[in-house]
């Protein structure tokens, strides 16, 4: 099969063409010349700027004619030295060879029936570019030149050429369009005295009535436009107002509520002192609370809290025995059978067989099967407890704020308001990702951040008179907690941790001896399982390392018309 897909994308590269995408190039400047001459032929002098970032073969000027017409004596050259063309229908391609330069290419051709003569005027009505123009040009100047001396002239330019027609002393037209991008239509319109044409046939009607109406009715659509413009700055302004005033309102009830939640939180754990949080989540879901995702490395942690749950026991840095596989929660049942059954066997795990495993692909498509299922459950817990404020009110205001704000970004667009745009633009980004993000703690949530944060900082600060009154299993939560949040002092309180546990089985050994003497009392602090608690941040690299291994071993996933001109016809440009 794979020498199939072979076969096949070979084909396609031989077979299918080189598109003109794959020049990298610009076109900063277009500069046309269209002299009229008397018989009415046009002789059209281009001047085209290309600025290329890439090897090319030569550039593509594409003319179709409008009806009736014809384009003859097509040339090109480049300071003065005529360039090899190739015609391709309605395609001229010049070609030049060259790497990441700037080439200034001239172009000359002949319309032959392009203009039209009637009885109050001579029309040359004509597009040289349409909506198949496929790049953007940069800067484009249009003039057109009457064969003498004109005074009576009338112009009109369409789309992109609206409102930049000038006429010159002499009756020359300037049409500065600037910028004009891939795909715009932009015809021109310009009518001079019949007299100047006088080998051309007249056509027995007038001309300058049709384009007095053209030029009333943009007038009059100019006119709507700016009225229009102003309305939609005036309602759009007001309301961008009030949407961010929206914005703003939930943004100071939310941080004023956190506040207060933080205020009481930080007064509850003040007069409770010193203590590690007793919560009834499982620590491997108050990890996921912390962290925010399940990761593998979150699997040591987990590890651990069967570990000080007596379920699992530690035989050494890297070997691990199930002890007792009947644990509450769904999370747990599924991290022994991919720890101890899955990976391990005889009901012993250790890491070495664990970085062996995630090493081969083969073992990937289940292990990730049953990790994502321990995730999901992991997730489930927490889900059931009730940690984040309710904001279906205000997720909805925000999320009609952000459609609002694209309706009129859509308007500010049309009516060229682009100030407002911006504004609009950046009100409607943020409404839209407070609505998606916007998930605030409520007091509890808040109170479990802030009770564990400040755990990780007494372990930064490592002051062993405050964990003296402590519990061995309160120390060991603490110990699993730094290996879940990856704490830059696990190791040193590591140290202290084992040193706690070192005096309290030692004082368990004498309280047992004074009790058989018959001096001592029954009751003594038992160990969580009574064995050892080996180094974790040996532990914390086996699972990180076995993560990269995960990750080395993922899929990688495959990513895999007509014109607008006058009369039909337009045209573009491109390079190949």
């Amino acid at each position: 099969m794979k020498w199939k897909l072979l076969l096949v994308a070979l084909l396609a590269f031989l077979v299918l063409p080189t598109t003109a995408g794959a020049v990298d190039f610009s076109i900063s400047d277009v500069k046309i010349n269209a002299q009229l001459e008397p018989d009415g032929t046009v002789q059209v002098k281009e001047q085209h700027t290309y600025d290329f970032d890439s090897e090319f073969n030569g550039i593509i000027r594409e003319i179709q004619p409008k009806r009736g017409a014809s384009i003859k004596d097509f040339t090109a050259f480049e300071k003065g030295k005529e360039l090899e063309i190739e015609k391709r229908d309605t395609e001229y391609r010049v070609h030049r060879k060259g790497d990441s330069e700037v080439v200034i290419f001239d172009l000359q051709y002949t319309i032959r029936n392009g203009m039209e003569k009637y009885n109050d005027g001579a029309q040359f009505y004509w597009p040289f570019f349409d909506r198949r123009n496929e790049t953007d040009y940069g800067n484009m100047t249009i003039k057109i030149v009457p064969p003498s001396q004109a005074s009576d002239v009338m112009f009109i330019g369409y789309d992109s050429a609206e409102n930049t027609g000038k006429v010159q002393p002499d009756g020359t037209v300037v049409f500065s369009l600037g910028e004009v991008r891939a795909g715009d239509d932009g015809d021109i319109r310009v009518v001079y005295e019949s007299s100047l044409f006088p080998e051309m046939t007249a056509v027995d009607s007038d001309i300058r009535p049709t384009l007095k109406k053209d030029q009333e009715m943009a007038a009059m659509s100019r006119q709507k436009f700016i009225q229009n413009q102003k309305m939609i700055g005036t309602v759009g302004g007001v309301s961008t107002v009030a949407g961010i005033l929206g914005v703003g309102f939930i943004g100071f009830i939310a941080n004023t509520r956190r506040k207060r939640y933080v205020r009481e939180a930080h007064y509850q754990m003040e007069s409770n002192g010193f203590y590690v949080p007793a919560n009834d989540m499982s620590l491997p879901a108050v990890l996921l609370f912390k962290n925010g995702v399940a990761s593998v490395e979150l699997m040591s942690a987990a590890l651990l809290d069967l570990v000080r749950k007596g379920n699992v026991k530690q035989l050494s840095d890297e070997e691990f025995e199930l002890v007792d596989a009947n644990v509450r929660l769904e999370h747990e049942k599924h991290l022994i059978q991919l720890l101890f059954f899955q990976i391990g066997h005889d009901q012993k795990f250790t890491l070495s067989e664990l970085k062996r495993y995630t090493k081969e692909k083969k073992n990937y498509e289940a292990f990730d099967k049953k990790f994502v299922m321990w995730k999901d459950f992991l997730k489930a817990e927490l889900n059931e407890y009730d940690l984040k404020v309710k904001t279906t009110k205000e997720r909805v205001i925000l999320s009609l704020i952000g459609v609002l704000g694209i309706g009129f970004a859509i308007s500010f667009i049309n009516y060229e308001l682009y100030v407002q745009l911006v504004i609009v633009g950046i009100l409607t980004l943020v409404a839209f990702g407070f609505a998606l993000f916007y998930s605030p703690y409520n007091y509890e949530g808040i109170l479990l951040k802030l009770e564990w944060e400040r755990v990780g900082q007494w372990m930064k600060e490592l002051d062993t008179k405050k964990w003296e009154g402590l519990s061995l299993d309160d120390r060991f939560r603490v110990l699993i907690y730094g290996v879940g949040v990856k704490h830059p002092e696990l190791d040193s309180y590591y140290k202290d941790f084992v040193s706690a546990q070192k005096q309290l089985d030692q004082n368990r050994t004498r309280n047992e001896d004074r009790y058989r003497q018959g001096t001592g009392d029954a009751q003594y602090e038992n160990s969580y399982y009574g064995g050892a608690v080996y180094n974790p941040v040996f532990l914390a690299g086996s699972f990180n390392q076995a993560s990269s291994n995960v990750s080395n071993n993922a899929p990688s996933s495959d990513s895999s018309s007509g014109g607008g001109g006058t009369g039909g016809g337009g045209g573009g440009s491109g390079a190949f």
